[in-house]
C-alpha cells in the first residue's frame, strides 16, 4: 500500500483520538464555578497551545520537530535515552482472584488500569539508570520504558512504547512517546501477549524520529501531574526481578519536578496546610479523580498502613478541588521544586492555567469510559479497514485511487459520527 493511504489513516486517527479527549472536557471558571456552556473543541485547543490560525503555537514552549532532536536538548540533564528492548523488559502480571491470567481481561482483574478500559496482557516495563553518550554512568538519572499493550490479537500490533527520563536532583524530565502504529519493531507472543522486539534507537536517527515524537502541544503533565511517574495496582505490580522493588520509582511530596521544553504547562497542584495527605506526596486532582471514576476508593489503600483512617482529609481535598481552592481555607495551588529552587505558591495571576487543572466535580467525567471505549473501537475499525485495503491493493483488487475513496469515505462517517 502505499505511503500517502497510510500516513492518512494514521493521522485521521490521531486526530480523532484527541477529539474525543477533548471532548469530555467541560467548561469552568478558574474559581471553580461553572461556566456558562461547555468549552467547545477549538475553545480547548486554543487554551492550551494557541491559535494564530495557522495552527498550533508553539510560543512558550521550546520542543524541537523530532524525536532525535529532543533526545540532544534532554541530553545535558538526563543523557542519552535509554535502549528499549521488549524481551527484557518486565511483564506487567495481571491477576484475578490471585491468579497470573492472560488475555483480555475486561475490568474484572484484580488489578485494573483504572482508566476507563479493558485490562490486557502483555504490557511491560523496565527501568534504567542513566548514562552519557559514552556510556558513563549517571547515577542521579533514571529512565523508565513503558511498553503498552492494547491488542485483542497476536496476529495484529495495537499499543505504544514510552519513555520518561528523570533527574532526582534538578527534576528534569522529558517524555517520548510513539505512535500507536509499532507494528514494524514489535511482536506479541500467541498465548499471552506479551510485548516483544527492539525499540531504534539513537545511532540510527531516522529510524528513532518514525518511532517516537516529542510532547509538542499535548501537555503530559495533564495526567502526570503531581510527579513525573504515574503509579497504582496496575503498574506496581511490576518488580524488579529477584526483588519486591517497584520497577516505577515511588517518590515524594519533595522530589523535584519540570519538564525539559514544557516552559508553558501548567504545573500546578493543589496544597493544602495540614492536611494528612501530603505527608507523603503531591495529590493530581485530575489523575486521582480519572482512577475514581473507574472504580477506585482511596479509603482502601490509603494510607498503605492503615487505609482509610484519612477520610476527612481526603473529603477536604475533593472539596477544594470541587470549589476551588480559592474557596477552601489553608488551600493553594503550588508549583514543585525545580532546579534548586523551593516549591512556589501560585495564584490567580499564574499565567499557565490549562482546562485540565480546572476544578470541577465527578460529573465533568461522566463519560470518559465510555469515550475511551468509542477510541478503541475506532482504532480497531481503523486498522481492520488497512488491512484490508492493503491486501485488495496488493492483490490488484483495487486501485490506490479506489483505496484512497473507500478510506476517506470512512473518515467522513467517523468524523461525521463524533461530530454530531
Amino acid at each position: 500500500m502505499s505511503l500517502p493511504v497510510r500516513t492518512l489513516l494514521v493521522v485521521a486517527g490521531l486526530c480523532v483520538c484527541l477529539l474525543a479527549v477533548f471532548a469530555v472536557r467541560s467548561g469552568r471558571q478558574a474559581d471553580g464555578t461553572e461556566a456558562d456552556k461547555p468549552l467547545q473543541v477549538a475553545e480547548v485547543a486554543e487554551e492550551e497551545t494557541g491559535d494564530d490560525g495557522r495552527g498550533p503555537n508553539r510560543a512558550g514552549n521550546h520542543f524541537p520537530e523530532t524525536a532525535y532532536e529532543y533526545a540532544r536538548m534532554v541530553e545535558p540533564e538526563l543523557g542519552v535515552p535509554p535502549r528499549v528492548n521488549l524481551d527484557t523488559s518486565v511483564e506487567i502480571p495481571l491477576y484475578v482472584n490471585g491468579v497470573q491470567t492472560y488475555g483480555n481481561l475486561g475490568r474484572s482483574c484484580d488489578n485494573p488500569t483504572f482508566l476507563g478500559k479493558d485490562a490486557v496482557s502483555g504490557s511491560t516495563l523496565q527501568r534504567y539508570e542513566g548514562r552519557t553518550a559514552d556510556g558513563e554512568p549517571l547515577p542521579e538519572v533514571v529512565w523508565v520504558s513503558f511498553g503498552r499493550n492494547s491488542s485483542s490479537s497476536h496476529e495484529h500490533v495495537v499499543g505504544s512504547v514510552q519513555m520518561i527520563g528523570y533527574n532526582r536532583k534538578t527534576g528534569a524530565t522529558a517524555f517520548f512517546e510513539s505512535c500507536d502504529r509499532i507494528g514494524p519493531w514489535v511482536t506479541l507472543d500467541k498465548d499471552t501477549l506479551r510485548m516483544r522486539g527492539e525499540m531504534p534507537w539513537i545511532d540510527e536517527p531516522e529510524e528513532f524520529n518514525r518511532a517516537f515524537v516529542t510532547p509538542g502541544n499535548v501537555q503530559c503533565v495533564q495526567c502526570h501531574q503531581n510527579e513525573p511517574f504515574i503509579t497504582n495496582s496496575f503498574i506496581n505490580a511490576a518488580k524488579i526481578p529477584g526483588t519486591r522493588k517497584n520497577v516505577v520509582p515511588i517518590l515524594n511530596q519533595d522530589s523535584p519536578y519540570y519538564v525539559i521544553g514544557g516552559d508553558n504547562w501548567d504545573m500546578r497542584t493543589i496544597h493544602i496546610k495540614g492536611n494528612a495527605c501530603f505527608g507523603c506526596h503531591r495529590v493530581g486532582m485530575n489523575t486521582m479523580t480519572l482512577f475514581m471514576k473507574n472504580g477506585w476508593d482511596p479509603n482502601e489503600h490509603m494510607p498503605p498502613h492503615d487505609p482509610g483512617s484519612l477520610a476527612g482529609d481526603l473529603q477536604e481535598l475533593l472539596d477544594a478541588w470541587q470549589k476551588g481552592p480559592s474557596n477552601t481555607p489553608g488551600a493553594e495551588w503550588i508549583i514543585p521544586p525545580a532546579r534548586g529552587k523551593d516549591r512556589q505558591v501560585v495564584g490567580a495571576d499564574y499565567q499557565f492555567q490549562a482546562a485540565f487543572n480546572r476544578p470541577g466535580t465527578k460529573d465533568e467525567k461522566e463519560d470518559w469510559g465510555d469515550k475511551d471505549e468509542k477510541i478503541e473501537a475506532l482504532k480497531s475499525l481503523y486498522d481492520e479497514a488497512e488491512l484490508e485495503i492493503e491486501a485488495a491493493v496488493k492483490a490488484g483488487k483495487m486501485s490506490e485511487e479506489d483505496a484512497k475513496k473507500k478510506l476517506t469515505a470512512l473518515l467522513v462517517e467517523l468524523f461525521g459520527d463524533e461530530n454530531k
